[in-house]
This record gives C-alpha cells, structure tokens and sequence, in this order.
C-alpha cells in the first residue's frame, strides 16, 4: 500500500453524537475501528454483548487499546479510525506520534450527525452560551448512551465545559 494511503482517523467528539458511527463508515471495509471501551466487553466479565466499565481498569484498557493500534499500524491496516475523545492530552499523543513516525498521515475525524453538527457550533462559542441548553443536550446524550456506555450527564458537561474547538494534528503531536 503506498504511504499516501496509509491514514490513521483520530476520532473526536462526545458521547452519544456519533462517533462510532462515523468510525465504521470511515473504516469501511479494508480499516479497523479501534475503541478503549472494546476492553470492557472483550476482556471483562463473563459476556462479550455487556459492557463492564470498572474504572480500576481504565489505564489496562488503554494500553490493551494502544497495542492493538501498534499492531494494525504494522501490519499495513488502512484507514485505521481510533475512536475515542481525542484532545489534546499524551494519550492522543502516543497515537498520532506513532503513526507519524511509520509513515501514516493522521487527519481529526467527527460525527457528522445533525446533533453535533448542532452541539459543536455551541461548544465553539459556549462562552456566549447559557449553560443550562449544555446541560440539556448533557442530559440527552447520558440518556442516548443507557443502553451501551452509560456515561453519565455529570461527566458529560465536564467534558463540554473543557472541550476545545481548535485541537488540529499538529497542536496533539507537541503536546499543546
């Protein structure tokens, strides 16, 4: 596969707006979708259908997560779509610098759903914004994610309240 195809999706957004979604149809059929919450149903607790979060486990889950990334990006997997929050933090880091350096080009991929279509262009100016519709669309999306990650509003409005709409590839790969 020639390098200009080579490509690494770094997954950004919240819970319940369509991340995973996106991550499929962008690995198609020859990519990989790589998420730290597969740990939880593959390697925790008896059935692979349940969701186990258990919070002791975060860190194992992470790693768990990072070497099967290591592991497509040697052997030539494309695209491979790293579906999780994405910020700028060393975790994101690690990904992008390890892509980098093997030749893959690494591009910032979101939902494209209507919600965060909608959700995104008040988190950009969430300044200006009262924080009760936050804490609405926070409530929405706990409930949109019951049956599956069950992330809470409380963690949700957290991570509105930190995101950051002009995270680009260059600005993870430094650290800033």
């Amino acid at each position: 596969m020639s390098d200009s195809r080579k490509v690494v999706y770094l997954m950004r957004g919240l819970p319940g707006c369509g991340k995973s979604h996106r991550a499929r149809r962008l690995a198609a059929d020859t990519g990989v979708v790589l998420e730290t919450d597969q740990y939880f149903y593959a390697e925790v607790g008896d059935d692979p259908a349940s969701y186990d979060f258990r919070s002791d486990l975060l860190e194992r889950a992470r790693e768990w997560n990072l070497e099967r990334f290591r592991q497509a990006i040697e052997q030539v997997v494309s695209p491979i779509v790293v579906d999780r929050g994405n910020g700028l933090n060393e975790e994101t880091r690690r990904y992008a610098a390890y892509a980098v350096a093997r030749g893959y080009r690494v591009e910032l991929a979101e939902p494209d759903s209507p919600w965060w279509l909608e959700l995104r262009v008040l988190l950009k100016y969430k300044q200006h914004v009262d924080g009760q519709l936050f804490d609405t669309w926070a409530e929405r999306l706990a409930e949109s994610t019951r049956h599956g990650h069950r992330v809470p509003a409380k963690t949700i409005r957290h991570w509105m309240a930190s995101w950051r709409h002009d995270v680009t590839v260059e600005a993870i790969l430094k650290g800033r």
